[in-house]
């Protein structure tokens, strides 16, 4: 639970989720990321240590650099607050940041007492009132509840322990549960990192190797990366992961050297990572081997004719960043064992803290295969290519102004497409803060893409261009111990041979903290024409049940979170949701249909730390 994250940024930060899944959704990459927030909280990262500055959240290359020199003109930062001084860190940044850090000296040496460490055990337990049809039939096999375990223990973060256990609806309890773990050393002589159990790659740009989270993409910044190398997995997320050892070491002062082994789903991956950083670039060379028990063959449809089949597959890249004042560059290239290419490519420009410019290029070839490759694209690291221009800018009047326009095509067939096809995406943002009290933003954004039209005739499919535009309006303002906020959102989808639907939608929150209780509400009223100009908004949950609710039809969303910490070491918390959809019989369709407009969800955690 994000207990000693303050409400306002926490709500940042969900503003910042609703903007990367403004069309898509992927709530799996959200909750990942909470679950980073998470652990920050709990153990936030030293401020001065400017080795790992590239690990916490919202750390841009120009903000890293900039305390880099900071700390070199005038020595270790006293105290978070000190960041106000460091050219990048505006307010905004700084509430971001600082829940997740903290300024301790580096050079402290403390004697090893691991009984000393810290422990925290989460317990929780959760589901739906309305019970769908697949428990009544027989057709899932367990219950309508979501029980989850979590056990973590960390010693001046050196040293991390994690055991794991969720049982999902639909799941019979001890069969077919997720139960993860992991063990990380941290920083112990040589080894940077050594993590024994389930865990992440994230190197380079992506394109050769990254598994688990995505950087989440914000209007107007950087689709650059900056790998974290090897990471421990999220504590339940159940795919994209893997399991076995991996490790880091620094063998010499500017040569990293990382290995892994692992085994997950049938698949063993082997394999390497070489970085050399210099004091104002990184190289890096990635190497791995993909060996599956079974051979891939997927079924021969049209649009997966250039996919991976075979047992085995090896891949090979080069990446690397420099960075000289405001500038910086960046890029990646790859190659699968087939001798197909990938690679991406950007530079940015910070002209000032609030004026940026920034441009990224990107070709995969249509046979590019590698299985853990999750490069900056639209679709997928094959068969794309695309360009994107990103600008930030202080405009009179005092608006802040975003914009962010990709260019991009598909070169193969895909699925739902079944002819190479191109579209567009533009997003553009203005901002403006009202005294300390009152800041209000305004989002337009506009998609343009192709799709299949079936042609029950015959076997032949035909295309047509889709528009999507989408237009939000939200003012939010601070008095004392609330955050209110009122929004407004408008969608239109659009189609050559479609009609067309529109969408509206009302929502307004509240958020009430003291020092033992925090309280958010949100209720929203939506009426959509049909699934294309459905909305995504964030929700407030509890730790390790991320909500990102899709709503479409017509109807209305509400949800009431209570956190209660009547202790240092102890914290409850409690939610309930409702969606009415007035008129209708049942929500759903298939094994997943309720009878009845209403569905209710509820979840309570209790977490002890000692």
């Amino acid at each position: 639970m994000l207990l000693v994250l303050p409400l306002a940024s926490y709500g940042q930060v969900e503003d910042a989720m609703e903007q990367w899944l403004l069309d898509d959704g992927e709530e799996n990459m959200a909750a990942d990321w909470h679950d980073r927030l998470a652990e920050l909280t709990d153990n936030p990262a030293n401020i001065n240590d400017t080795t790992h500055l590239a690990q916490i959240p919202f750390m841009t290359p120009f903000r890293i650099q900039a305390l880099k020199n900071y700390i070199r003109l005038y020595g270790e930062l006293l105290s978070v607050k000190e960041l106000r001084y460091v050219p990048g860190f505006d307010s905004s940044t700084l509430a971001l940041i600082a829940p997740l850090v903290k300024a301790a000296p580096c050079t402290r040496k403390e004697s090893w007492r691991i009984w000393q460490g810290h422990h925290s055990l989460t317990t929780g337990i959760g589901g739906t009132v309305e019970q769908a049809q697949g428990y009544s039939n027989g057709r899932y096999e367990g219950d309508n509840l979501r029980a989850l375990l979590c056990y973590s223990y960390n010693y001046h973060n050196k040293v991390q322990l994690r055991l794991t256990a969720d049982k999902d609806p639909t799941e019979a309890w001890g069969k077919g549960n997720y139960y993860g773990y992991h063990l990380m050393l941290n920083d112990i002589g040589p080894v940077e990192k050594l993590i024994v159990g389930r865990y992440n790659l994230r190197f380079g740009q992506g394109v050769t190797l990254w598994t688990g989270l995505r950087p989440f993409d914000i209007t107007g910044t950087t689709p650059a990366r900056f790998g974290t190398g090897v990471r421990q997995a999220g504590a339940f997320n159940e795919e994209d992961y893997q399991e076995g050892i991996a490790a880091t070491v620094n063998l010499w002062r500017r040569l990293h050297l990382s290995g892994f082994a692992s085994q997950t789903d049938g698949e063993r991956l082997l394999g390497g990572h070489a970085e050399w950083r210099g004091n104002n670039h990184v190289i890096g060379l990635t190497v791995t081997h993909s060996a599956l028990g079974d051979s891939l063959a997927p079924r021969d449809y049209v649009y997966n004719q250039n996919a991976f089949r075979g047992t085995s597959l090896l891949n090979a890249g080069i990446d690397g960043t420099w960075q000289h004042g405001r500038t910086l560059i960046y890029g990646e290239a790859a190659m699968s064992n087939n001798g197909k290419p990938a690679a991406t490519a950007g530079v940015d420009l910070s002209i000032s803290d609030k004026n940026r410019l920034s441009a990224n290029f990107r070709y995969y070839h249509p046979q590019y295969h590698n299985l853990h490759s999750s490069g900056y694209s639209l679709g997928n690291t094959q068969g794309e290519q695309g360009v994107r221009l990103d600008a930030q800018s202080q405009l009179p009047l005092n608006l802040h102004g975003l914009l962010s326009l990709d260019l991009y095509r598909f070169t193969s067939l895909r699925y739902a497409n079944y002819r190479p096809s191109s579209g567009a995406w533009l997003r553009a943002q203005l901002e403006q803060q009202f005294g300390g009290h009152l800041h209000a933003t305004a989002r337009y954004s506009y998609r343009q893409k192709e799709r299949n039209i079936p042609n029950y005739d015959s076997i032949l499919y035909t295309g047509e261009q889709t528009f999507r535009h989408q237009l939000q309006a939200e003012a939010k303002a601070t008095l004392g111990a609330w955050q209110l906020s009122a929004r407004a959102m408008w969608a239109c989808f659009d189609a050559d041979q479609s009609d067309t639907q529109y969408g509206r939608l009302v929502m307004g929150t509240a958020r009430y903290t003291q020092p033992k209780w925090q309280a958010n509400a949100s209720l929203a009223w939506f009426r959509t024409d049909g699934y294309y100009a459905r909305f995504y908004v964030s929700e407030s949950n509890i730790q390790y049940a991320w909500t990102m609710p899709m709503l479409y039809g017509h109807g209305m969303r509400g949800c009431l979170l209570l956190r209660y910490t009547p202790s240092r070491n102890l914290a409850i918390a409690a939610k309930y949701a409702l969606s009415y959809y007035p008129g209708q019989e049942s929500i759903g369709s298939g094994d997943a249909q309720t009878e009845g407009p209403y569905r209710q969800t509820w979840h309570l955690q209790i977490r002890w730390k000692f």
